[in-house]
């Protein structure tokens, strides 16, 4: 089995576990340098990007309203701050934190990219990640109104 993986691959397969390691390494060192924002939202403003429209349009948080923010506060070890901020948040803080080791270790096994990312575990994955982001949206409008 071991050979069959490693006979299929190339050095390029290596390429997006390395990207993905670096970009989540990025995410984190940002996360870590910006200040969170005592309203709960807004922290990403502090990149240069625009406020929610989507808040100042409707007067409710977008789905991913919350989630700098969030992340601002686990990088800084603050977990209880991060989860009532914005529970998906800190989920998604502790993905990206494992995404470093593990894509290092999938490149080292050199793991071909499709087969993870096609396979029909990670789009189980992905579907639950995607319940528990509106989830996490329905429990920040509540938490804002």
């Amino acid at each position: 089995m071991q050979q069959e993986i490693r006979s299929g691959t190339s050095p390029n397969d290596r390429l997006p576990y390395l990207v993905m390691a670096c970009l989540s390494g990025a995410v984190l060192v940002t996360a870590r340098i910006l200040p969170p924002s005592p309203r709960g939202v807004g922290t990403h403003e502090l990149l240069g990007l625009p406020p929610c429209f989507f808040l100042k349009l409707t007067g409710l948080p977008c789905p991913s309203c919350g989630l700098t923010t969030c992340f601002a506060h686990a990088a800084r070890l603050h977990f209880y701050e991060a989860l009532v901020t914005q529970p998906f948040g800190l989920l998604a803080f502790f993905i990206t934190l494992s995404l470093i080791p593990l894509s290092c270790w999938l490149a080292y096994r050199r793991v071909p990219w499709p087969s993870v990312v096609g396979s029909r575990a990670m789009k189980s994955v992905m579907g639950l990640l995607l319940a528990l982001w509106l989830i996490g949206w329905v429990y920040k409008i509540a938490v804002m109104r």
